[in-house]
């Protein structure tokens, strides 16, 4: 009797053991933290000549830079770690479910976005002029989505803290808000940047949808579809 009372608990040791080994076995990538610290501090900087020194010409490297750096860190890791492809959502296959979704997310921040725009202005038109502004914005949405979720995401689920499928997507939201401050254009009556009212929901939203289908590509797609739609219908009119 006492042996089989003691079998259960002797098998399930090395069970507890393995999944704890398995979280010590993926740590906190130092380096992808290390390269989203520098790549957002070269962002910043080439924002704030962009913003402060328009005659320099900075503009189009605001976006361009990051988003060549990130490439090229992508391509230096993938190249030595081919398993981080998959573990930043870039080479993960993309399910029915994941379409589905994301033309879910699209569809009613389009709706949102139309009725705001509408509401502002009384009318709502649609250019083909922005269909070729959201794939030029892709250069600036993907070094976004990566750091966001593919780095600062990833990073932070492996904390228990983090654990669970809303604690994260909020504080997320929040932190992908905070960084819109610097934009110029305000509530009326306020401080609070509008962008950082818009861009909290879709932060969430996109960090919700990273944890269940663990892809960033139709996240990037999403995010510039929605920013161009935002600057169109609603920033323009403000």
């Amino acid at each position: 009797m006492n042996q089989n009372q003691t079998g259960p608990s002797s098998r399930a040791g090395p069970k507890g053991s393995t999944q704890e080994q398995g979280q010590v076995a993926r740590p906190i990538d130092r380096l992808d933290l290390a390269a989203a610290i520098v790549i957002g501090l070269i962002f910043a900087i080439v924002k704030a000549l962009a913003l402060s020194m328009p005659k320099w010409g900075a503009g189009p490297a605001s976006s361009t830079l990051p988003c060549v750096l990130c490439v090229g860190y992508i391509i230096y890791r993938g190249r030595k770690d081919p398993e981080k492809l998959d573990e930043w959502g870039i080479t993960t296959p993309m399910t029915r479910g994941a379409v589905a979704a994301i033309l879910v997310m699209m569809l009613l921040a389009a709706g949102a976005l139309g009725a705001v725009g509408h509401a502002l202005s009384g009318t709502l038109s649609f250019a083909p002029s922005y269909v070729f502004r959201a794939i030029s914005y892709v250069v600036a949405a993907f070094p976004q989505q990566f750091f966001l979720c593919s780095v600062g995401l990833v990073s932070l689920a492996k904390l228990p803290f983090f654990r669970g499928l809303w604690r994260l997507p909020l504080v997320l939201g929040l932190l992908f808000g905070l960084a819109h401050f610097w934009s110029p254009v305000r509530i009326s009556g306020s401080a609070f940047p509008v962008q950082s009212l818009i861009t909290m929901p879709m932060g969430f939203l996109c960090a919700h949808y990273f944890l269940r289908y663990r892809t960033i590509l139709p996240l990037t797609a999403a995010h510039a579809v929605v920013f161009v739609l935002f600057m169109s219908w609603v920033e323009r009119h403000l």
